[in-house]
């Protein structure tokens, strides 16, 4: 069951994106902006109680509770999702080193702002901080609609009586 605040967050995000384009953008920049943050996170080690672990993996855990106190389902999925993400970036991310964060980085946010040229709306996050976080989300939430589950969902998204396509 989805929170209050993650139905109005995901109304607020589904408004600006419609157009199948700007779908198609994100569905491949969030990715590479997730995976490039924790490919960055995963260079930067801590040492709480002893034990070195990178920040990579306590912002994937921040993140995956915080998805989860939202939503339990996208929250499940998410953390499904997250887990060989975060695995990825521990092994990768000494030998791509900074530079290619960066490039990744900036290469996902073009994608986004490409597909909001498309849409002809501008991106939520610039309205919204919070909708970074929402954005994620937004894909498995389209993904579970366009296969028929969820239905909840897509009257949140303003998607109607959607089926399986």
């Amino acid at each position: 069951m989805p929170s209050g605040l993650f139905q109005r967050q995901l109304a607020g995000y589904a408004a600006v994106h419609r157009s199948w384009r700007n779908k198609a953008t994100h569905f491949v920049g969030i990715p590479i902006i997730v995976f490039s943050l924790l490919l960055i996170l995963a260079l930067w080690r801590v040492n709480p109680a002893g034990r070195e672990v990178s920040m990579a993996l306590v912002v994937a855990i921040a993140a995956v509770l915080g998805w989860m106190a939202l939503d339990t389902g996208i929250g499940l999925i998410m953390a499904a999702l997250m887990a060989p993400a975060w695995y990825a970036a521990e092994a990768l991310a000494g030998a791509l080193g900074p530079s290619s964060t960066v490039v990744a980085f900036g290469a996902g946010w073009a994608l986004q702002f490409l597909g909001h040229h498309y849409e002809g709306k501008r991106p939520a996050l610039l309205d919204n901080i919070f909708q970074g976080f929402v954005g994620p989300m937004f894909l498995v939430a389209e993904s579970l609609v366009a296969s028929g589950y969820r239905a909840d969902l897509a009257a949140i998204m303003g998607e109607g009586d959607v089926t399986a396509r």
